[in-house]
């Protein structure tokens, strides 16, 4: 036992002898154990509120042990221990929707509560929030999601832009209520009045566990014109809605170039039409549709025939009839400006409402990324902070390196010639970009082959982000990946440890995927960083 007879019946104190367990079975089911990887935790501790998340963080500090705390654990390695002797704080007892606010448009949730949950509530209200791509399964909590980028960043923009007011247990075990919360007890701002936190607390993406335990959120919601709840009908995974919404519209379009792609999706971000616009790869359409992995292929083979170069969806969702017709006449004039081809197979209503309904309700992401034979990783950049056709011009030079691997046969050939497997979406009506790079390997991905493969492509999007002035990946996490980003962007690793260290002394909560409070280059920050 990593800690005292004394601690642990410390916790029993807390939480009840229930809830709290270091009996093997128990703390392995904890385990990365698809791959046979990962820590162990020590014990698993279930609080229920925010003061037993206060008495835990406060308990482990006084003992020195390391805690974690996660909530549905949807993205593993996120949730393991960087190290043996942590105790994780499971917060699947913290599951309730605090609050939903129609007029200001906020709503308020414990970290349990799963995305699924909030959105069949809030469309009932006429109301929809920013679903992270990895699917409502997860976690609605705004920090529980890494990034949040999601399919509806058109119009619901992503995570860290959409936070509210914040109550968060520090790693040292102090309760700080963020934004108007700390003013005046109300959710409705994340920055005051007073100054703000979220700078320390969040950037781009999320502490992972790195900086305490954040126990509730206040997230913007948006309006959503469409209906209450989606009519399905079928057994998984043959379920399709009934119908198509009203003042709805699917369509994806293929281009000649890429220079027409992102001229189309730069006009439809300015003429304020689109509810989503998601640059898939016909791979990932494919495997939206399909069923099952021969199904799969089939459609791509079928797709592959049916495009012109990359292409894009787009998701059109009208407030009224005639905002519907005029948005469809803006489209078809872009797309005509810039020789977008529609690809017929989904033309068809029944299928476009399938389309409409998993990318909305994102089960889209489950069918995308977890297909094929091996693991699907994500490589390359996570952006957010560019255009979309930088996004995409810069991926397109990370997937020469793909390109080369599926001639190998190390990797699938889903791309079929036209992005290697590249996928971007827009945010905020085109002014934020995202993209990715979906790898499936033709073999074990725990195999020697599979693993140089993936080491190499990751190679390669450090290198052409760093030479090429990108800006610092969304999957850069821990020591050694900061410490190589951080010299190039104005020496930032020095600071976020400066904060850790400020907030976290004992170097207790869990930095698996953030930074850690020791370091030599900590001690010497420049009084003046240079841009």
């Amino acid at each position: 036992m990593p800690y005292s007879k004394d601690m642990y019946s410390a916790l029993e104190d807390i939480v009840g002898s229930e809830n709290v367990s270091d009996h093997p079975a128990i703390i392995d089911s904890y385990r990365l154990a698809r791959l046979g990887l990962g820590q162990l935790y020590s014990a698993i501790v279930m609080p229920k509120d925010t003061f037993e998340v206060q008495a835990i963080v406060k308990l482990c500090n006084r003992h020195k042990v390391p805690f974690k705390a996660t909530s549905t654990s949807f993205s593993m390695p996120y949730s393991d221990p960087a190290g043996p002797n942590a105790i994780k704080l499971d917060l699947k007892r913290m599951n309730h929707i605090v609050e939903i606010n129609e007029r200001s448009l906020y709503a308020v949730v414990e970290p349990y509560v799963i995305t699924a949950e909030l959105q069949a509530e809030l469309m009932k209200r006429g109301l929809n929030l920013n679903v992270a791509g990895c699917g409502v399964n997860a976690s609605a909590l705004p920090f529980a999601a890494h990034q949040g980028i999601g399919h509806t960043g058109e119009t619901t923009s992503y995570r860290e832009r959409n936070i509210l007011g914040v109550e968060w247990v520090t790693p040292e075990g102090e309760i700080v209520r963020m934004g108007s919360l700390g003013s005046g007890g109300e959710w409705f701002c994340g920055d005051g009045p007073g100054p703000s936190l979220r700078g320390i607390v969040m950037g781009t993406v999320s502490p992972l566990g790195g900086m305490g335990v954040f126990t509730r959120a206040g997230m913007k919601v948006y309006p959503w014109p469409g209906p209450a709840g989606f009519n399905t009908e079928g057994v998984s995974p043959h379920y399709l809605p009934k119908e198509m919404p009203d003042n709805f519209f699917y369509a994806y379009y293929s281009f000649p170039t890429m220079d027409d792609m992102c001229e189309a999706q730069r006009k439809i971000g300015e003429s304020e039409i689109a509810f989503q616009v998601m640059a898939f790869n016909v791979a990932m359409v494919a495997a939206n549709m399909g069923t099952s992995n021969p199904e799969t292929i089939e459609l791509l083979e079928q797709f592959r025939k049916q495009i012109q170069g990359r292409g894009f969806q787009v998701i059109l969702a009208g407030n009224s009839a005639a905002d519907f017709e005029y948005k469809r006449r803006v489209l078809k004039q872009i797309m005509d400006e810039h020789h977008g081809k529609s690809l017929e197979a989904l033309d068809d209503p029944k299928i476009a409402a399938g389309f409409i309904w998993r990318c909305t309700r994102i089960s889209a992401s489950i069918r995308e990324c977890f297909r094929m034979r091996g693991l699907t990783s994500f490589g390359g950049f996570i952006g957010g902070t560019y255009p979309f056709g930088k996004e995409l011009r810069t991926m397109a030079k990370i997937a020469k390196v793909k390109e080369r691997l599926m001639d190998e046969g190390i990797f699938h050939d889903d791309g079929g010639g036209y992005g290697a497997g590249i996928l971007g979406w827009t945010h905020e009506l085109g002014h934020l970009g995202h993209g990715e790079m979906l790898i499936h390997t033709t073999k074990d991905s725990l195999s020697p082959e599979a693993a140089a493969g993936l080491g190499e492509l990751s190679a390669e999007a450090f290198k052409v982000a760093i030479e090429t002035c990108y800006g610092v990946p969304g999957h850069v996490w821990g020591d050694a990946m900061h410490e190589m980003f951080g010299p190039h962007a104005c020496n930032y690793h020095l600071w976020m440890r400066k904060v850790r260290q400020a907030f976290d002394p004992n170097d207790l909560s869990d930095a698996m995927c953030y930074i850690t409070a020791r370091g030599s280059e900590a001690e010497n920050v420049p009084a003046v960083v240079e841009s």
